[in-house]
């Protein structure tokens, strides 16, 4: 029913991905594939909706409806079998400005807040931001595949002033889907040292085995009651530009804590446009989505088939979940700089460069495959022609 295969011109839109100034993603004939946005148009009936609402003149401050958590509630249910309570649930702009404003919240300038790397660098950043010391526990990785380091979280987890841990689920850049046993495993250890978890599940939608994303709050009530989760429509259905996402616990302290430092810092209002946009696409866009899926999954097996097949110095496994590939250039011998100026320079790509996630990302780089597979064969050909060059 959709066309995920037409390409669609975005310049002259505003666009972060196609039209930023950055030397690093884009200009000189560059390729952009990183920022975490769609080359897809969003689903036909958020277009209705939004053009819908355009038609009424006036674009005041608006409530929010219980329409919207109503969507919200359909949508938990029916996606991850869980019911949750409208009174759970407040919106926010954005899944990173509710990390600023849950931070302040739930922490004080001394605490510690644990995050787990390579991990989404806007993390590192809220809590240097918001003045705690970030703690980090990396990950274990052989061959592309990831695993928590129990031991060095049980310690970590341990230290008194770690108050707080912000979990990446599904985790990005990674791909990684938790399982039950280790989202399980890893609640019971913040619950037993008193740790709040922030479980930023923005991806959570874009899994390529059905069912096989937990939400942190459908593990247990002790786990949920020590936890809040961020979610949004945003990466799901492409529509990032227009801020609206939203927060969700059992535990009414965290939620009138949350909601008192967000009307504190300004951050407690809803857009307009994302409301109707949401509703929209949560109600009627699961088709699209589903597509959607479909398509995403076979552009990253394409990219790990042309690796491996015709790059064997560079590897990428099938990620699990997101729309995001973790492309490991170890096996060329370049460090940091010289990798960055082979992608950037001479294959003309915008990549992310995997140091931005964390030292573990040394030698890596990041790729958003979320676009015409058009684009992606022209990625992968300039990409072999650079390397082999060399």
């Amino acid at each position: 029913m959709y066309d995920f295969d037409k390409r669609i011109d975005r310049t002259g839109t505003n666009s972060v991905k196609w039209e930023t100034t950055n030397p690093d993603f884009n200009g000189d004939g560059m390729l952009p594939l990183w920022v975490a946005d769609m080359d897809f148009a969003c689903p036909p009936a958020v277009t209705e909706a939004l053009i819908n609402r355009a038609t009424h003149p006036i674009y005041g401050y608006p409530m929010k409806q219980s329409v919207y958590y109503q969507a919200l509630q359909e949508w938990i249910a029916k996606r991850y079998g869980v019911n949750v309570e409208e009174s759970w649930m407040t919106s926010v702009a954005g899944v990173v400005p509710g990390i600023h404003v849950a931070i302040d919240a739930f922490t004080a300038p001394a605490d510690k807040v644990l995050i787990q790397t390579p991990v989404y660098h806007p993390f590192a950043i809220a809590i240097e931001n918001r003045g705690r010391q970030v703690v980090r526990s990396s990950l274990i990785e052989h061959e592309g595949q990831y695993e928590m380091d129990w031991d060095d979280l049980a310690q970590k987890l341990a230290c008194d002033h770690v108050k707080l841990m912000i979990l990446c689920s599904p985790h990005n850049p990674i791909g990684r889907v938790w399982t039950r046993q280790e989202l399980e495993r890893l609640g019971n250890l913040c619950v037993e040292h008193g740790v709040i978890v922030i479980s930023d599940e923005i991806h959570a939608d874009l899994v390529y085995e059905k069912g096989s994303h937990i939400p942190f709050y459908a593990l247990s009530p002790e786990v949920a009651n020590q936890s809040v989760t961020f979610h949004a429509a945003s990466k799901t259905f492409n529509l990032a530009g227009l801020f609206t996402s939203y927060m969700l616990t059992p535990n009414q302290q965290l939620l009138r804590d949350f909601n008192g430092m967000a009307s504190k810092m300004g951050n407690e209002h809803i857009n307009l446009f994302g409301m109707e946009a949401a509703v929209a696409a949560y109600r009627h866009g699961e088709a699209w989505l589903d597509e959607l899926l479909v398509y995403l999954h076979k552009n990253a097996v394409y990219l790990h088939e042309y690796v491996t097949n015709r790059i064997p110095e560079v590897s990428m496994n099938v990620p699990q979940a997101t729309y995001l590939g973790w492309m490991d250039f170890r096996k060329l011998g370049l460090n940091q700089t010289e990798l960055n100026h082979l992608i950037r320079r001479e294959a003309k790509l915008g990549l992310n460069d995997g140091m931005g996630f964390g030292a573990e990302g040394e030698g890596f780089q990041r790729i958003n495959f979320a676009c015409p597979r058009a684009l992606l064969v022209e990625a992968m050909e300039r990409l072999e022609q650079a390397i082999h060059r060399k």
